[in-house]
């Protein structure tokens, strides 16, 4: 007798190969992104890595050594006396500290630095330091003028010689940077009106502007430029003496952050006046 041939069915449970697949596909997929997403910019991690360590150790006396460069496993000597029981300053950068800021105002923050140096030398360098007074806060880099006798005229906004010859070594110094550069300009209380400036605004607002044309002749790009005038609403000093109201006629240039700071986003840092 013939012996009959056995058929045989495809048996339903084999169907968790194709899940098996699946989930091996996935992983494999999951792997490759996680391992393109962690290769290192190696040259942006060094200029983080130097702006952290410049800023830990902007505050060592001469002769210290680093924390961030002491030899690992050498402990360092604690002396038990009333300023070791204080609590330890928090490192900062422009004023913001570094456990509220990003990498990126950091980073941003030891650039400025690094042109505030800059401008302070060359403008020492020409004789001309005391004119100028430079500051890194969260808005970002602030080089102020005194306009008496160094920028213009009284009541006048023709760019003095001897202006120029200050305006010029800043410009070069900004040139590096992506920043935009807002110019003010700003007056005394004194009032003002003439045919040429019928207020203390127009004064300022075309002085501001002498200034952004020099800028632009020593080659800052014009879509880095702002101008703004302030008349005599934003004293830093006291109308009512001379060396007050001296103090207050200026012209400020200022250097706006591109990261903002802790408390600002970016567009409010652009936008602050």
């Amino acid at each position: 007798m013939a012996k009959r041939k056995q058929r045989h069915e495809e048996h339903p449970d084999e169907r968790w190969l194709i899940t098996y697949a699946d989930v091996l596909t996935l992983m494999y997929v999951l792997f490759m992104v996680l391992f393109s997403i962690s290769v290192v910019n190696t040259s942006r991690f060094e200029l983080l890595k130097q702006s952290l360590t410049d800023a830990f150790n902007s505050g060592l006396a001469a002769g210290g050594s680093s924390i961030i460069s002491s030899t690992p496993g050498t402990p360092s000597p604690v002396v038990d006396t009333p300023t070791s029981r204080i609590a330890p300053e928090v490192p900062s950068v422009g004023g913001v500290s570094i456990s509220q800021a990003s990498p990126g105002q950091i980073l941003e923050t030891s650039q400025l630095e690094a042109v505030e140096k800059k401008i302070d030398a060359q403008l020492a360098k020409e004789g001309l330091g005391g004119r100028v007074s430079t500051s890194v806060n969260e808005r970002g880099l602030a080089v102020r003028l005194r306009t008496d006798g160094v920028l213009f005229d009284p009541g006048a906004a023709t760019l003095r010689s001897e202006g120029a010859r200050i305006v010029a070594p800043i410009a070069a110094s900004l040139k590096g940077l992506p920043n935009p550069v807002r110019v003010e300009g700003h007056t005394d209380s004194t009032p003002i009106n003439t045919s040429q400036f019928p207020s203390n605004f127009a004064l300022s607002g075309v002085r501001a502007a002498a200034v952004v044309v020099a800028m632009q002749s020593a080659g800052i790009p014009a879509s880095r430029l702002q101008v703004g005038g302030f008349g005599d609403t934003r004293p830093v000093a006291d109308n009512d003496s001379e060396a007050g109201r001296s103090a207050n006629r200026r012209v400020e240039i200022l250097v706006l952050r591109l990261q903002g700071s802790p408390s600002q986003s970016p567009a409010d840092a652009l936008g602050a006046g």
